[in-house]
């Protein structure tokens, strides 16, 4: 599913802090979900969408002795409207939803920092041994072609913070997790713990077979082979697992479609269209909003854009853009007093 207002998670939670510190502990990206509900043509388009946030029983039912259930709701629910203040964008909150879970949210609160990931972007852990870090570099690098951004350790750790403190973050507020699977990864516990971590959360785990195939739990799914490819192609690999992936696709494609409208060159924008044009079998409610709020964009506006994105628009049944043209005011000198 989307991750529409994640950008606002982090505004929200430090509005909670006060209000409901147990509540602040679980509010994070990880235990969110936005789940479209309407889609209105006024003014540009705008989409509406419901928050439900994943709580443990106990503290649902501790709201309900209360009484506070839907004053808790409607409390986080003025907390995005303050958060968004300002903002025009085509994505409104209608609603804010509680909904009790029975799993582990033991240490969940401990790792809500999201601030090593690019905003946006799809989120991608990759589990490496550190003397595989030139190949986990590379595949950062190639699969952020695809508007993915990976997180390698030694790259995305500063000096300054508990590396383990980061990485512990980094993997609870992830979308999903690649592991560089070699000889000596079964070795390693903290390789062994973060594919642990991730099967656990019930995200998505990508394998690639360097020398040596998965195990455990994590075995019952296909490896990516790694022989005879280069980085691009290993790339190209994980990306289509992750486009078409029951866990993550959904997610993968809301973050390319607000990736493409908030874009900020015509280069991205061209990509990035040219990543949709080869997703399979796309969620035409994406299409639809990336439709309707397409000329929003000024950088968008443009011939080379709108001929590059069209042909998708005419396959999903949608009309063609063209592109908006401003009106000008000429004004003609006069011999005026002034």
């Amino acid at each position: 599913m989307s991750k529409v207002f994640s950008e606002y998670t982090n505004t929200v939670r430090q509005f909670l802090m006060n209000y409901n510190h147990e509540l602040y502990e679980y509010f994070n990206d990880s235990n969110i979900e936005e789940v479209w509900i309407d889609h209105d043509n006024w003014n540009g388009g705008i989409d509406y969408y419901n928050i439900v946030i994943l709580v443990p029983v106990a503290f649902f039912e501790s709201l309900q002795k209360d009484n506070a259930v839907a004053e808790t709701e409607n409390k986080i629910h003025e907390y995005y409207v303050d958060a968004m203040r300002g903002d025009d964008g085509p994505n409104y909150v209608r609603g804010v939803f509680l909904r009790p879970l029975a799993k582990d949210f033991a240490t969940i609160g401990e790792n809500v920092d999201d601030t090593m990931w690019k905003p946006g972007h799809f989120r991608l852990f990759i589990s490496h041994l550190s003397k595989n870090k030139i190949s986990a570099s590379n595949l950062k690098c190639c699969l952020a072609e695809y508007g993915i951004d990976c997180f390698v350790a030694h790259e995305d750790i500063t000096p300054s913070k508990e590396w383990e403190v980061e990485i512990e973050k980094a993997l609870f507020t992830m979308d999903a997790l690649c592991a560089i699977v070699v000889p000596d990864f079964i070795n390693s516990q903290w390789c062994d713990q973060e594919v642990g971590i991730a099967l656990g959360l019930h995200k998505l785990v990508i394998s690639i077979d360097k020398g040596s195939t998965p195990y455990g739990f994590f075995g019952k799914y296909q490896a990516l082979k790694s022989k005879d490819k280069n980085a691009n192609e290993i790339a190209l690999a994980v990306w289509q697992a992750i486009s078409i992936n029951e866990k993550t696709k959904n997610t993968y494609q809301g973050k390319l479609v607000a990736l493409i409208i908030n874009a900020t060159n015509e280069t991205d924008a061209i990509r990035y269209i040219g990543i949709i044009k080869q997703c399979e079998n796309i969620g035409k409610q994406y299409i639809e909003n990336l439709h309707d709020n397409f000329i929003s964009n000024d950088i968008l506006n443009s011939l080379t854009v709108i001929n590059s994105i069209n042909p998708i628009f005419q396959k999903y049944g949608l009309m063609p853009l063209s592109p908006v043209t401003h009106n000008t005011i000429t004004y003609y000198e006069e011999n005026l007093p002034f």
